[in-house]
Formats: structure tokens, C-alpha cells, sequence
């Protein structure tokens, strides 16, 4: 089976409503087993497997987050992928990260590999 441009284009929207409704299985269910997640390029670890991956996001969805998909481009198998997060510390303190998530999928259409790129520059 061969996935489609418009399932992997899919996957932006399915991603950033998990995120935001806190449903960590939904998240886990965009992934391969074998998959990985750099979170962010270059200065996060690159968590390895579903049990890495999975520990990494129960701590995001345990946070109160709003949420947008910006801008979605798919190539192949890659879906590049601009959004707009707010975690919400309480009713006072929040802070919006803008994203840009490479995501390659493998041909059943569940992620390989996320590569988050975002520096402390892209947060208010």
C-alpha cells in the first residue's frame, strides 16, 4: 500500500488535535514503532522507539495547549509542517512557540521520523 499526499498532509492536522485535546494515544498512533523524535533539532535528544517517544509526550500533553496548523507542504513521503502552539501555565502565564515540523513518513503512512526546528527566538 502506497500513502497518499493528502493522508500524509493529514497528519499535520491529526497531530496539533492530539496535541491540543491532550490524547497522548492519538499522538502515539501517527507513529511507527521504530520512529524517531528530535525535539528540537540540534539541542534536544533524539528519543528512540515508541516507549522513548511516548515518555516524551506524556509531558506535552499534560499541558493545557491551543493550537494551529499555519502552512502544510507535502514532498514524497515528507510533510513539512508550520504551527502555532500555546501552553497555558495558568490562568495568567502562557507562552506561543511557532514550529516548523519535518515529519517522513514510511508507505503504510505512520511517522519514521519528526524533526522539530525551533530555537528560543520563535517563543512569546
Amino acid at each position: 500500500m502506497s500513502v497518499t499526499p493528502e493522508q500524509i498532509r493529514a497528519t499535520a492536522d491529526s497531530y496539533i488535535a492530539a496535541l491540543t485535546a491532550g490524547d497522548l494515544e492519538g499522538v502515539m498512533s501517527l507513529y511507527a514503532d521504530n520512529a524517531t523524535v528530535e525535539d528540537p533539532v540540534g539541542g534536544g535528544t533524539i528519543h528512540e522507539g515508541a516507549a522513548a517517544i511516548r515518555e516524551f509526550y506524556s509531558t506535552v500533553v499534560a499541558m493545557k495547549i491551543d493550537g494551529e496548523v499555519l502552512d502544510a507542504r507535502v514532498c514524497g513521503n515528507d510533510l513539512l509542517f508550520n504551527f502555532e502552539i500555546t501552553t497555558h501555565f495558568d490562568a495568567e502565564n502562557s507562552a506561543t512557540i511557532n514550529v516548523w515540523d519535518l515529519m517522513t513518513h514510511n508507505d503504510e503512512g505512520k511517522v519514521t521520523s519528526m524533526r522539530a526546528y525551533w530555537t528560543p527566538e520563535n517563543m512569546s
